[in-house]
């Protein structure tokens, strides 16, 4: 037995008794629950005890299960809620005795998850197709979340005050920022949430032992579990109006202009002085949204990385028009288990675009999309059509891709032809037993496939998921030809099946873990030529202490079959030269305060990992990685975070040789108010013996919310460029008739 070996064996040994023993859930508030909708004649008066005439006439909310534990949380929690014609109000009394408020950020929308927050949860259409968060801190800062856009920064108010106990948060939510059917009489999915910082606990007034604590939490997927909110009478209250973006861009420097291309460099595109986004809504809740000359000076986000790839490189989205209405044109389910999901459409792989048009929205029980967007060489349309029961126990979707490219368009693939991709399947659940499926196929035709019976997709799984376990068993088969131009593929030929086992728990009595999980996974796809393509096996843990330490690891391994040397990942029809190929990463993470103003977080990994030579041909190497975050705040105005990462390549192919590279990354947020606050980054990446190019990059960035809902934004570079890109970006956007992604 190999020391990998026994150490998983005693692993599972000492884990598996405490999962066995693991609490019961806790009684609470479930999906079977019922509540009569409070209507108000006028506004309540803030400040007003929760057991005054008229909030005393609402349906008592209290009493919050921790996520984390599954467990009754110690402190209590209650909220009353009540709606007019004009808005929904909601007030929450949150308890805290004997641990500190946590507070530290004072800009709206920025540093999420970091301070103590309450908030609503709003499922309108009650299957999930459109959900909202709704979030404040105890100093008042609002955060939101909508399922629709990344984008969603609606106008609305939170009045905050301490207690002697905790402290107090009082939501008015316009119903304007919310996209609402037009029903007589509705009902909505609703609930409550909680962040205590100081704890690292994240609790729910509804609750389910199905629902899993996540570093993303509150997430959307959990409204499944919420009750009912009845008998809101607001119909016309509401009606959507017409609503634009007009943005005026300036831009300075030896770089003014360059801009992110397909292939995650920069490029020159010229420049875009202005520019209009329109949503025209055609019924409630289903919209037109066009966009002219849209602008693709985004520098949000940085996504420059030296950790080496088995797979394809994916990509963050952030550009407002493929960003906002993502979901309508995804796939009913994106299974995700070793590596990203293959997608259809993958929207990072279209380049600067000239215009795009598309439908957006739900009609009943379905979601609706339909997208063309164009630009320099290409014309392309998405479509999709979801259908989901209120009770999610049954769906159905249909999506669609057709690409039209001419040789050298501003896409990720350069080829001229047609591409048209359908995508079908069906999923559903038994809310009893935990029993799911899922069965998906898709075809690929067009110039791009000379053989269409070879580009073709299925990936069908069986799936069993209760309170303290999920057993998953899928079937994947990607044939050799199947690669859409404007789609995501990790890796094409295969066929088998994949499967693993999730047991998770919160052991009982005064030790020291919080919550443990431990994860097996195990899959083995075939090509044409019967040998194995692709070998994968995990043995993952996660412990969480109750002092705020987090450690997590485990032995992986995967084998892919490389042809032709490595020049092509799929060999049909000759599979010459093939070699199994290792790509190997035992890991373990350590964590202090995760999810907290002060994190940190190191991580080592090492095994048996191909790099590639310039020719494209595998390259045997033993891999170390090693990182080291951190972050810190300073009064309640200014934080800084830190990055290291370190990798070493040690060559086996007889050579001797080694190589590595090391990012550093370092970046100071200054808050100037509720509404505007500057940023600082830099970053260095130094060697040739990892995933990126090397070089030091400085980007700033001031950003200005004004009253009337216009924003002003003042960049220097780019975090996102490869070294710092000489150009200065002075950006105004004006909005009529709502907010930002609304």
């Amino acid at each position: 037995m190999t020391r990998g070996s026994r150490l998983a064996a005693a692993l599972l040994g000492w884990l598996l008794p405490a999962l066995a023993g693991a609490a019961p859930a806790a009684a609470a508030v479930d999906a079977a629950a019922r509540f009569p909708a409070l209507q108000l004649g006028t506004p309540p008066v803030p400040g007003t005890d929760l057991s005054a005439a008229g909030w005393g006439d609402g349906p008592p909310l209290a009493g919050l299960t921790s996520v984390v534990t599954h467990r009754p949380a110690a402190a209590g929690t209650s909220a009353r809620i009540g709606y007019d014609r004009g808005a929904l109000y909601v007030v929450i009394v949150a308890d805290q005795p004997g641990v500190p408020l946590t507070a530290t950020q004072t800009t709206n929308g920025a540093g999420f998850g970091v301070d103590d927050f309450v908030g609503i949860g709003i499922d309108p259409t009650g299957n999930g197709s459109r959900v909202y968060y709704f979030e404040t801190t105890p100093r008042g800062v609002r955060y939101q979340q909508s399922s629709e856009s990344a984008r969603f920064a609606p106008p609305w108010t939170a009045r905050t005050a301490t207690t002697p106990t905790g402290w107090r948060a009082e939501l008015t939510i316009p119903l304007a920022a919310l996209r609402l059917g037009a029903e007589s009489v509705q009902r909505w999915r609703f609930n409550l949430v909680r962040r205590v910082a100081a704890l690292a606990d994240d609790q729910s007034w509804a609750y389910d032992p199905l629902m899993i604590d996540s570093p993303a939490w509150p997430v959307f997927s959990d409204s499944r579990f919420w009750p009912y909110l009845e008998g809101i009478r607001i119909a016309g209250a509401a009606r959507p109006r017409p609503r634009g973006e007009a943005f005026l861009l300036g831009a300075a420097g030896p770089g003014r202009e360059r801009y992110e291309n397909a292939y995650g460099g920069f490029s020159a595109r010229g420049q875009r002085p202005f520019g209009l986004d329109l949503n025209v809504p055609l019924t409630p809740t289903l919209a037109a949204v066009g966009a002219l000359a849209p602008d693709y000076s985004n520098v949000e986000v940085d996504q420059q990385t030296i950790a080496p790839q088995e797979f394809r490189r994916v990509f963050s989205e952030y550009r407002p028009f493929f960003a906002q209405g993502a979901t309508f044109f995804q796939a009913g389910s994106l299974a995700s288990l070793n590596g990203a999901p293959n997608q259809v459409f993958y929207s990072p792989s279209i380049g600067p675009f000239d215009r795009g048009v598309k439908l957006e929205g739900t009609q009943g029980l379905q979601s609706i999309g339909l997208l063309n967007v164009a630009g320099a060489g290409f014309s392309d349309t998405v479509y999709g059509l979801k259908h989901l029961t209120a009770d999610r126990t049954f769906g159905w979707w249909v999506d669609a891709v057709s690409a039209h490219h001419r040789a050298g368009s501003a896409t990720a693939d350069q080829r001229a032809g047609t591409d048209d991709t359908l995508d079908l399947g069906v999923n559903g659940r038994n809310l009893r037993t935990g029993f799911a499926y899922v069965a998906n196929f898709a075809q690929e035709r067009g110039s791009f496939v000379d053989l269409p019976r070879l580009a073709r997709k299925s990936e069908d799984s069986l799936d069993v998921r209760r309170r303290n376990y999920e057993v998953y068993l899928g079937y994947k088969d990607i044939g050799p030809r199947w690669n859409p131009v404007d789609g995501y593929t990790n890796l094409a030929d295969i066929r088998g099946p994949l499967l693993f086992l999730d047991l998770n728990g919160t052991p009982g009595g005064g030790g020291p873990i919080k919550r443990q999980e431990i994860y097996v996974y195990g899959d083995r796809f075939v090509d044409r030529s019967g040998a194995a393509h692709q070998n994968d096996a995990q043995l993952q843990f996660d412990l969480l202490f109750k002092n705020q330490f987090h450690l997590s690891g485990g032995p992986s391994t995967s084998i892919i079959r490389l042809y032709d040397d490595g020049a092509s990942y799929v060999g049909y029809p000759f599979y010459r030269g093939g070699r199994d190929t290792r790509f190997n990463a035992h890991a373990l993470n350590l964590g202090y305060r995760d999810g907290s103003p002060a994190p940190v977080d190191v991580g080592y990994s090492f095994g048996p990992f191909a790099t590639f030579r310039a020719d494209g041909t595998a390259r045997p190497t033993f891999l170390q990685q090693s990182t080291f975050s951190t972050a810190r705040t300073f009064g309640t105005r200014a934080s800084l975070s830190v990055a290291l990462a370190a990798t070493r390549e040690r060559f086996l192919d007889g050579s001797g040789g080694s190589d590595g590279q090391m990012l550093r990354r370092i970046s100071l947020d200054e808050s100037l108010g509720p509404e505007q606050h500057f940023s600082l980054a830099l970053r260095s990446i130094s060697g040739r013996g990892g995933f990126a190019a090397p070089g030091l990059n400085l980007a700033a960035s001031y950003h200005r919310r004004f009253r009337n809902d216009a924003e002003l934004f003042l960049d220097y570079g780019s975090p996102d460029a490869v070294s710092t890109l000489q150009r200065v970006l002075l950006k105004y956007v004006v909005r009529i008739g709502g907010g930002a992604g609304v």
